[in-house]
């Protein structure tokens, strides 16, 4: 089983918006736990449940969903619809048996850095308490890759 050192959250950010704050807190040297691997999308209302349900299926142990503000997405309706299926998506997790904190939706500005890096590291230290997922593949990849080593040598 995997240790809470190799915790994997997936974060699906807004390409304008969310990737705006990850990449402002870059800038500004606000550092965010090294579990967060980031997905650009171009709306966070086209992360949809298979996509999501996909991530954990191979994996992840927590997902964010960041975009803009709601009522000015410039899709108009699109963080919208993306917290509509964050919420459908909770019950789906809560019927697997799963905790429906693995999922979050946020919002940020591309001015909010640190926003970003404060959302990132409460999410982390959520996914943490839970542990690793239990959806998770058993096997994972880096005990394949070290069994591929064995075979070399």
């Amino acid at each position: 089983m995997a240790k809470n050192e190799d915790i994997k959250i997936i974060a699906f950010l807004c390409w304008k918006w969310g990737y705006g704050s990850a990449d402002m807190a870059g800038t500004i040297r606000a550092q965010y736990p090294h579990s967060i691997r980031s997905v650009l999308v171009p709306c966070t209302g086209r992360v949809g449940a298979d996509v999501v349900m996909r991530a954990f299926g191979r994996g992840a142990d927590g997902v964010m969903i960041i975009g803009w503000y709601p009522k000015e997405c410039d899709f108009e309706t699109g963080n919208y619809f993306a917290y509509r299926q964050v919420e459908y998506l909770k019950e789906i997790l809560k019927s697997l048996g799963l905790d429906e904190k693995r999922l979050m939706m946020g919002y940020c500005s591309a001015a909010e850095g640190q926003k970003f890096q404060q959302s990132a590291i409460e999410f982390d230290k959520v996914i943490k308490q839970l542990g690793p997922s239990p959806l998770r593949p058993k096997g994972g990849t880096s005990e394949k890759k070290k069994a591929k080593e064995k075979a070399k040598v």
